[in-house]
Order: structure tokens, then sequence, then C-alpha cells
């Protein structure tokens, strides 16, 4: 199992470095996403990392949390990431984007490890290699690689699922509650966690024990969160406040978030589009061909979660992105693959992708 992790993790990155080299040489790079300053020692090859949502966790990290009524702020970005940066950034003498790329690829790691544990809970060794490697591979998985929380929440999130399903519920509790405080969607694992609690009790209140109360940890992330924004500014929901005024997510029905997107897709005002619908239809099909082959409930209950939560902001963008994290995803794709013309169908078309995307991140484009 150690192995299998370590190669796929290996492998991963260094495509991804290379996919990164190769676009920085041959793309012209343009400036998007360097609002926070950087130092002029920085190397370009490390910079290139610190595109568009970074700034965002950078201004944590460096200058704390910042109100702007009525505009984009930080406090839509939560604290555990740039928290965990300003830490390690300190003992580096002040190099945060260092710190932050080297604890996003440590949290990937362990991430991956955890996650094929939670995979061999159900299926044999061949199925959880072959879902570490098709993560590893995602087409946006040069998020892993960069200055944002998806490997961060990656590992909190598995970790949580994986105690939950050995029925340690402090730790799946504790786990989840740091998957809380580093995304806003990290409340919502709350809700198959207790799925998966109660299901293993045949949905019988009679057998309910104390230990239910261990999921409750998971809002508790949320509502630390909360209660700093609160004390600070007055504004308890200030991080719901400034997605509204700053950028423009309010809830709408999913038809209209569809209906939206196909419009822009007519048009072709936005390329982005075609890859969001893509990644939304490729997760439904996940949920139909995963109940099919039978995965564990919490684990289905989880991917509608994913689907329905983006969708209610009025858009699919950035859906490829956020599909990187829904790990019952990979599962699936493993199962589908067990001849190998499929998996090699699956890696090609996945490091195609990864390879423009990466390319495309690192010279300062929109990828996700």
């Amino acid at each position: 199992m150690i192995w299998s992790v370590l190669r796929s993790f290996l492998a991963s990155r260094a495509a991804v470095l290379f996919f990164a080299a190769a676009g920085l040489f041959l793309l012209p790079r343009v400036q998007q996403g360097f609002e926070q300053p950087l130092p002029d020692s920085t190397p370009e090859f490390v910079s290139a990392w610190y595109q568009w949502d970074a700034h965002w966790y950078m201004s944590i990290s460096t200058d704390g949390y910042q109100w702007v009524d009525g505009d984009q702020s930080n406090v839509a970005f939560f604290p555990l990431y740039p928290l965990a940066v300003k830490a390690a950034g300190g003992m580096l003498g002040g190099r945060y984007l260092e710190a932050g790329l080297v604890l996003s690829a440590a949290f990937l790691l362990a991430g991956m490890f955890f996650f094929h544990r939670l995979v061999r809970l159900d299926y044999d060794e061949a199925t959880a290699n072959r879902a570490v490697w098709f993560l590893a591979i995602f087409p946006t998985a040069v998020f892993f690689s960069s200055f944002y929380t998806e490997s961060l929440f990656l590992l909190t999130s598995v970790a949580s699922f994986y105690y939950a399903r050995r029925g340690r519920w402090a730790a799946a509790g504790a786990w989840g509650c740091l998957a809380a405080l580093t995304r806003v969607t990290g409340v919502f694992i709350f809700l198959p966690l207790a799925y998966e609690y109660f299901s293993r009790r045949s949905f019988s209140l009679r057998r309910v024990r104390p230990s239910v109360l261990w999921i409750s940890l998971v809002p508790v992330g949320l509502a630390a969160y909360m209660a700093y924004l609160y004390m600070t500014f007055g504004l308890p929901l200030a991080f719901a406040e400034t997605q509204v005024s700053g950028w423009g997510h309010r809830l709408t029905p999913l038809a209209g978030s569809i209906s939206n997107d196909l419009g822009i897709l007519v048009t072709g005002s936005e390329p982005w589009v075609i890859y969001e619908l893509a990644a939304a239809a490729l997760l439904l099909a996940a949920i139909v061909v995963g109940t099919r082959k039978k995965l564990p409930g919490s684990y289905i209950f989880y991917m509608i979660i994913n689907l329905l939560f983006p969708l209610a902001g009025g858009t699919t963008k950035s859906m490829s992105r956020y599909l990187l994290v829904v790990f019952p995803l990979f599962i699936v794709m493993a199962l589908v693959t067990e001849r190998r013309a499929a998996r090699w169908l699956v890696t090609a078309v996945s490091m195609a992708l990864l390879g423009v995307s990466t390319a495309a991140f690192v010279t300062g484009r929109w990828v996700a």
C-alpha cells in the first residue's frame, strides 16, 4: 500500500511539474492573481503557483482578515489553511508561499494514504490503487500542488469518513471539524456522517448511543469561524455576505444554474463553461453508477450534496475543481476500469487535460 501510494504521488507530481515547465516555456504569461505582493527574491517557477484565489489566502496569512462592505473580502476564505501557512511560513523566515506549497504537497500525500485505506475497507488492493491514481491525475489535480486548500480539504474530509467507516466517531468528528474550518462545504460532511451512523443502527433510535454526539463536532468548526467573525466585525455570516455582494453568488434554482451556463456555452463567450458542465455531468453519472455498484450510502449522499451545493450558487463555475475532493467519484472510476484498456484510456484523457490545465494555470489563465 505504501509504495503504490508513493508511486502515484511522485508520478503525478512529476507530471504536474513537467506540464508547468512546458507551459511557462511555450505560453506567454499573463499577470493575473498577483494582488498580494511576493518577495522580490521569489523564483519565477515558485511564483507561477501563486494564481487567482491564492492571493486571498496569502493576505490572510500575512495581514489577517479584512472586511470590505459591499465588495470582495478575504473573509470568504476559511482559516485553517492560511493559519497553517502562517505558522509554517514564520518558521521559514517569512517564505509563506514556499511554506504553503510544501504544506499542500504534504497534505496531499497524507490524504492519498487515508484514501487508499478508506477504499480498502470495501474493495481489493487493485481497486484502491486505481482510485488513488485517478485522484492524483484528475484534470484539475494541479490545485493539489498550488497555494489552495484542495489538499488540506482532501485530507480532512477523507480522514473523517475513514474513521466514521471504522466506527471511531470521536476521530471522525474531530477531522470533520477541521474540514469545516477549511471550506464552507466542510460542514456538510455532518450529513453523510450522520447517515453512516444511523445506517449502522438500522435507523433505529433505540440503538443510538451517546457516541452520536461526536458527529456534532463537525458544525463546531463553522460555528467557531462565525464566532470569530462576530467578535471581529460584528457579522457572523460575513463569509456568506461577501460571496453575495463581491462574487454575485446567490441562491438559485438548479435549473436556473444549468440554463445560465448553457446560455454562456451557446454564445461562446467563456470557454471554461465546457469544462464545468462536463464536470457536473461526470458527477451525476458517478452518482448513478455508484448507486448501481452499491457504494456505501454515505458516499452517494456526499456526492449528491457536492452536486447540488455548487449548482445552488447560480453557476457550475469551478465545478471541475470542486470535484477534485469528492473522493467517491474516484472509487466509481476505479470500479468501472477493471479492464486494462479502460484504465489506459482514462489515464490518457486525464493526463492530457491535466497538462492543459497546469500549463494554463501557471501562466495566469483561468482554469476552475
